[in-house]
């Protein structure tokens, strides 16, 4: 196929409370939040361990990250209906079964899945610029998104089921193509956490401490993109131009194994994410004075 103290890919130019607020001179938030707020930032500086949902008050337009996790979430899980769904239809094809109707929705699975794949990168590059994030940041992210441009071209053009066009297995490069660059804005994205510490983050601490989930969270999503990759470069039939391709049919277990392995870390590190903004308890915005 693309979030301590901030997102996939991001390392905002300022401290997380001087940004978060600075559109709404206005309004003020009640007392107690800010309170909250402040006190939950200063122990994260110090190191301290805080409660996750304290924590994620110092995330800077947070309900949009908690947007962009459920966004996330619901693309891995239709692209695992999709995988599902192929090698359904792969196996009763190779038995001369009917289509199912579970089969037939393969290539609409893959539709659904990869639309929320360009909207979410493309709403996660707006709040990257939101936050300030560094360059390398930003190129993680775009490569993700030009990722899920290609990712739509095969399941749309499946959908089609033009001769010209693969047929009903639409464009045979646009998914490996895809692939390669979300696994490189994988690459990219963790290469940038390593060079630029994010806020809040600690190399002291552990993979679950509230500043360290946005790394732990790409890391997953990394190891998922390698599973990915495999996966597809197996089952690529690179339009019959080679005698060797593909290396091994799709129903085969080690293409079974790493389409699903993928899928699956891919929604893990979406949920990682609903938990470091706190996507799963609270998807308000703090009431205003």
């Amino acid at each position: 196929l693309a979030q301590g103290a901030l997102a996939r890919g991001a390392r905002p130019k300022k401290a997380f409370c001087s940004r978060t607020h600075r559109n709404v001179p206005e309004a003020k938030m009640p007392e107690s939040a800010m309170s909250e707020e402040n006190s939950s930032t200063s122990a994260m500086e110090e190191g301290k361990s805080v409660p996750y949902s304290k924590a994620s008050l110092g995330i800077p337009f947070r309900l949009q990250q908690v947007l962009i996790s459920y966004i996330f979430i619901i693309a891995s899980v239709a692209l695992l209906l999709d995988f599902a769904a192929l090698q359904s239809l792969v196996r009763n094809l190779a038995f001369e079964h009917d289509m199912s109707r579970f089969d037939k929705l393969c290539n609409w699975f893959g539709v659904i899945s990869c639309v929320h794949w360009f909207v979410g990168f493309a709403l996660l590059a707006h709040w990257l610029h939101g936050v300030g994030a560094t360059r390398m940041g930003l190129l993680g992210c775009y490569m993700k998104l030009v990722a899920s441009i290609f990712f739509n071209l095969q399941p749309a053009t499946g959908t089609m089921n033009d001769p010209m066009l693969g047929g009903s297995a639409g464009l045979w490069w646009s998914n490996l193509t895809g692939i390669l660059f979300f696994h490189g804005g994988n690459l990219v994205s963790c290469l940038d956490f390593y060079l630029h510490t994010p806020p809040g983050a600690s190399k002291e601490l552990g993979w679950l401490h509230h500043g360290n989930l946005p790394i732990t969270g790409m890391w997953v999503y990394q190891a998922a993109t390698w599973f990915l990759v495999a996966s597809n470069f197996l089952a690529c039939t690179f339009d019959g131009a080679y005698k060797w391709a593909p290396l091994l049919p799709i129903a085969s277990a080690p293409v079974f194994v790493c389409q699903f392995m993928g899928g699956f870390l891919l929604l893990a590190g979406s949920l990682v994410y609903g938990a470091w903004c706190d996507a799963f308890r609270n998807i308000w915005h703090p009431q205003l004075a």
